[in-house]
C-alpha cells in the first residue's frame, strides 16, 4: 500500500489570532507513524509542506498513486499549544480530496471538535488522540468501526469509537527521519542541524489552561537506551548539531536525565540541546549535569506573578518555588525562556501589572508573553461557557478568555509588555556584555 503523510505549511511565521509563532520543526508524530508503517511493509512518503514551503495546489497534483493520505493540523511540538487558525490545514484538505478519496486527519483540532472537523473537511475519519496506533490499523484494512479513536460520518450521523489504548513509545521504531528533509529545520536560539526528540509524554500536573487531550492520562517514558539510540542515529546520519527535546516536563524522571547527562559528557559530541520543565523539577546538581552535558536553555511556563493567580489556576507551584528554581538556573549559567499568560478571567489589571514585573525580576533571557486562550478540551473553556461566555460566533477555537474592546486592550497590554521587558537597559546590556547582539533581534 502506498501512503502520504502531510504536515500543512503554515505561511504566516507568526499567527495573528493568539500570536503563535511557528517554528520550522520536524513533525515527529508523523515520522513514528511512517516507521511503524515501513516496518508493516508499506511504501511511505511524508511531505512536510511547512518545511518546504509547499503550497495546496502543488501538494494536491501529487496524491492520485496513494491509496490512503494522512494530513495533520497540529505537529507533536503543536499538540500543547495548537494555531487557532486552521485555514492552512483546511485548505489542503480541500485541495487534496479532489485527487484522493481516502483523507484522514489528525491532530488536536479533530480530538477537541471532530464533529465540526468532520463537515469542514468532509474526511474519511478523524483520527482522535496520538495517532501512531490508529493509523496503524487503519493501514491493516480494518473496518472504521473496529478501530479505536476515530470519529466518522456514517448514514449521515457522527460515529465515534472509544478512545485507543495509549501507546507504550518503547515499541516504536525508529522515527522515520529520512523521510524528512532534515536540512530545513532549525531552532532561533540553539541553530541549524536541528530534531525534536521525545523521551516521554504526557504530564503529571493538570492545569487548568493546559491543552493535554492529545496525551491521554499520565505519563509514559522511553527507555533511556532507546533514547540514547534515537540521538546517534540522529547524530551520525544527519549531522544534528541541535535539538529540543519535547518532553513536558523533561526533568520529572530525575535519574534517567542524569543518566542521560552522563551519557552525553562521555561522548563529547558537538551537540547542543533545549527542554521544557518547571522550576520545582529541578536542583543544583542536575541543573550543573545538564549545563556540563550541552543543556543551552531551558523552557519554563511561569504564566502568572501572584500565588492567587498561580492557585486559581491548578498550577500547584509558588511564587518563592519559581524564584529559588531561577536563581538555581541563573547560578548553573544556562540561559531560560519564560512563558507568562495575561487576560485569565479571573485576574484584575494590578495582577497583570505584578505579572509582567515579575517577569523582570525573574530577567529570563527571553520572556514570552500571551493572552491566556482557552483551548476546546481543557477546565478553563469549561469554565468559560460554564460562566455564559458564548464562542459560537465563529471562534470554533476562540483566541482569549474576553472580546470587543476588553481584547483590544489586552494585545495593547501584550505589546507594552514585550516593549517594556526587553528594552530595558538592563537586559540589553547583559545581553551586549555576552557579545550577543543577535539575541536582541531574534
Amino acid at each position: 500500500m502506498k501512503l502520504l503523510f502531510v504536515n500543512p505549511y503554515q505561511i504566516h511565521q507568526v499567527n495573528k489570532r493568539g500570536k503563535i509563532y511557528n517554528r520550522v520543526c520536524p513533525p515527529l508524530a508523523l515520522a513514528n507513524c511512517a516507521a511503524l508503517l515501513e516496518k508493516q511493509g508499506h511504501q511511505v512518503q511524508i511531505i512536510d509542506a511547512n518545511a518546504l514551503r509547499i503550497f495546496p495546489d502543488k501538494i494536491a497534483q501529487s496524491v492520485v498513486n496513494f491509496d490512503k493520505v494522512f494530513i495533520s493540523s497540529s505537529s507533536l511540538d503543536r499538540w500543547q499549544c495548537p494555531n487557532l487558525d486552521i485555514e492552512p490545514f483546511l485548505n489542503i484538505v480541500a485541495s487534496v480530496r479532489k485527487f484522493a478519496d481516502e483523507v484522514y486527519i489528525l491532530g488536536v483540532h479533530g480530538t477537541v471538535k471532530p464533529k465540526e472537523l468532520l463537515e469542514f473537511t468532509q474526511a474519511k475519519a478523524v483520527i482522535r488522540g496520538e495517532p501512531e496506533l490508529t493509523i496503524s490499523e487503519i493501514c491493516q484494512g480494518k473496518q472504521l468501526a473496529d478501530i479505536r479513536g476515530l470519529a466518522f460520518m456514517e448514514n449521515g450521523k457522527m460515529i465515534v469509537t472509544q478512545d485507543q489504548q495509549l501507546l507504550d513509545l518503547n515499541d516504536l521504531p525508529m522515527p522515520a527521519f529520512h523521510l524528512l528533509p532534515m536540512d530545513k529545520y532549525y531552532y532561533e536560539v540553539l541553530g541549524s542541524n536541528f530534531i525534536l526528540l521525545e523521551g516521554s509524554r504526557g504530564c503529571t500536573f493538570q492545569c487548568d489552561f493546559c491543552l493535554l487531550k492529545m496525551y491521554g492520562k499520565g505519563i509514559r517514558r522511553k527507555s533511556l537506551e532507546k533514547l540514547i539510540s534515537e540521538i546517534e542515529y540522529a547524530i551520525s546520519h544527519f549531522r544534528v548539531k541541535t535539538a529540543y527535546f519535547m518532553d513536558l516536563e523533561f526533568t520529572v524522571f530525575r535519574r534517567h536525565v542524569l543518566e542521560l547527562c552522563d551519557y552525553l559528557i562521555r561522548k563529547q559530541y558537538d551537540f547542543r540541546w533545549t527542554c521544557q520543565t518547571r522550576f520545582d523539577l529541578v536542583d543544583e546538581v542536575l541543573l550543573m549535569k545538564m549545563k556540563e552535558a550541552g543543556c543551552r536553555l531551558i523552557h519554563f511556563g511561569v504564566e502568572a506573578g501572584t500565588d492567587n493567580l498561580l492557585e486559581s489556576f491548578n498550577k500547584k507551584i509558588t511564587i518563592k518555588q519559581i524564584e529559588d528554581g531561577m536563581r538555581l538556573v541563573h547560578r548553573a549559567k544556562i540561559e531560560s525562556a519564560c512563558f507568562f499568560m495575561l487576560g485569565f478571567p479571573n485576574s484584575t489589571v494590578k495582577e497583570i501589572e505584578e505579572t509582567v514585573n515579575f517577569a523582570k525580576r525573574l530577567n529570563p533571557a527571553y520572556a514570552l508573553f500571551h493572552i491566556a486562550i482557552p483551548y476546546p478540551g481543557t477546565p478553563l473553556y469549561d469554565q468559560m461557557q460554564n460562566k455564559g461566555r458564548d464562542f459560537s460566533n465563529g471562534d470554533l477555537f476562540p483566541e482569549a478568555c474576553k472580546g470587543g474592546e476588553d481584547l483590544k486592550k489586552m494585545k495593547n497590554t501584550l505589546r507594552n509588555a514585550y516593549a517594556g521587558f526587553y528594552l530595558r537597559p538592563r537586559y540589553i546590556v547583559s545581553r551586549l556584555s555576552r557579545g550577543d547582539f543577535q539575541s536582541i533581534f531574534r
